[in-house]
């Protein structure tokens, strides 16, 4: 294939996680990243194109046009709120996307870096599972933003222990008013009062940036088709210095004023920003009274016309449905604002038009809740799973390794053997037009694998065969036909 060219932007930027920041009113826990390429024949044309948008909606003194033309309160209820002038904007944008781009995003969580830090020593503990940990107590912090909690992050260890513990236990005495509602949630505070002991100091309260950069590696290793590229990143030396060290092929660092792809990239990047921001704020509890009832979103998400229910279509396309695979998004443990999203997203797509969206009118925010609460509970469930392996980054070459690219459409392989690699990777190898090639399986299917690998007497009556390879209900699947 061609050479792609790939340009990377961020925002919601936070460099230092200090106590001033984390306690900033406009403070959003979620750092964003996206990445756009496509193949460089096509960069004229892309380029013009993109040029054309700019000069249609950047003001005259402006030398570049920015997802900053988007401000925060257009977003209050989603696309409902932008004014007709920015919904424009934000079709005409999305309108240059196309099934031939490549897109990839990524969302971090704040504190779950910072709870990830403070407890690292469990890691290694046997029957804790660190990822459930770190989602919950994650989301009890975003969720409450204790300030008493956040001070002692920067505090002695030892205070913060008893923080957590008054807050943790607080929470389980508060939810006695509404039990049935807050079972799950008081279940969290108990598992983790269960094995809170001792905590590290913070060490550094800079910013790292791997995770975005890992998660695109994986998305390259599922694109077999691309022989070569490059990847350009906006003036920000720490990201490329991560991107070198994580050794991808071409890394180039550029001013966003004279490359249009980064421009592209901050745009996708802002509007994405700007939608988690919303939603982070209407779930966000606005008193005490207002923790122990049931959260739903306020009816205007849904008041849309089809110009503005025609954006969520849109963007369902470019971060859904164009170039479908595993590693298209990428996210920490505790990523409930970007699970929302993706629903809201699909929700929305199941209607042809305005119209159909008015004949439910009124009973939308319910059935959204559910829809929603059923996609948490499932990613909550899949986090109590503890990954039988864990990719090391300080061998950036595990990171490129071809990934069998698996997605929601059934996909049947031809398996001569399943394996495990050193590291405890979970590895098939496939017969393809009479050569074998060797893919790293998606993570769920690592039990699959190992199964088969530990007994060789049950591999060799089984293999070689098809198997079957889909994504149903959000897991992966493995059946051998």
């Amino acid at each position: 294939m061609a050479n792609i060219k790939f340009y990377y932007d961020e925002t919601e930027h936070s460099r230092s996680l200090n106590l001033k920041t984390i306690t900033a009113d406009e403070f959003y826990d979620g750092f964003v990243t996206a990445i756009v390429g496509w193949d460089e024949a096509r960069e004229s044309e892309l380029e013009q194109r993109y040029r054309a948008f700019e000069e249609r909606y950047r003001s005259p003194q402006a030398t570049e046009l920015k997802s900053t033309a988007l401000t925060k309160k257009q977003f209050r209820y989603g696309f409902y709120s932008l004014t007709k002038a920015n919904a424009r904007l934000v079709h005409d944008f999305l309108c240059l996307f196309d099934e031939d781009m490549f897109v990839y995003y990524s969302f971090s969580s704040k504190v779950e870096h910072l709870i990830y830090r403070l407890f690292d020593q469990y890691r290694s503990v046997p029957g804790i599972n660190t990822d459930l940990m770190k989602y919950s107590l994650t989301k009890l912090v975003v969720q409450y933003r204790p300030r008493e909690v956040v001070e002692a992050f920067y505090g002695d260890p030892e205070e913060l222990i008893g923080k957590l513990r008054v807050f943790l236990c607080d929470r389980i005495e508060r939810n006695r008013s509404n039990p049935g509602l807050k079972y799950a949630e008081t279940e969290q505070c108990q598992a983790i009062l269960s094995i809170l002991d001792d905590a590290l100091p913070l060490g550094s309260v800079e910013w790292e940036y791997y995770t975005p950069l890992v998660g695109f590696a994986f998305y390259l290793s599922e694109h077999g088709e691309i022989d070569n590229y490059e990847l350009y990143i906006d003036q920000e030396e720490k990201t490329t210095a991560a991107a070198r060290e994580l050794e991808f092929s071409l890394v180039r660092q550029v001013d966003s004023k004279e490359c249009f792809g980064i421009r592209m990239a901050d745009m996708l990047a802002g509007i994405i920003g700007k939608l988690l921001k919303a939603i982070r704020a209407e779930l966000t509890y606005r008193s005490k009274e207002d923790e122990l009832k049931k959260h739903r979103f306020d009816e205007k998400w849904f008041e849309l016309d089809d110009a503005r229910l025609g954006l969520y279509k849109q963007l369902q396309k470019v971060l859904l449905c164009y170039d479908k695979c595993w590693y298209k998004t990428y996210a920490g443990v505790y990523s409930d604002d970007l699970a929302v999203l993706i629903a809201l997203l699909n929700y929305l797509s199941e209607f042809e038009d305005a119209s159909k969206l008015r004949e439910s009118s009124g009973g939308h925010a319910e059935e959204f809740n559910a829809r929603c609460c059923t996609n948490l509970v499932l990613h909550y469930e899949r986090s109590k799973i503890k990954a039988s392996w864990e990719v090391d980054i300080s061998k950036p070459g595990n990171l490129f390794r071809p990934r069998l690219r698996v997605s929601d459409e059934p996909m049947v392989c031809n398996v001569v053997k399943v394996m495990l690699a050193e590291d405890g990777a979970p590895l098939v190898v496939v017969r393809e037009s009479g050569k074998d090639a060797i893919y790293v399986l998606p993570d769920e299917l690592a039990g699959w694998a190992s199964l088969f690998a530990h007994d060789e007497d049950l591999a060799e009556l089984l293999f070689p065969s098809d198997v079957q390879f889909q994504i149903v209900n959000g897991c992966h699947c493995a059946d051998i036909l």
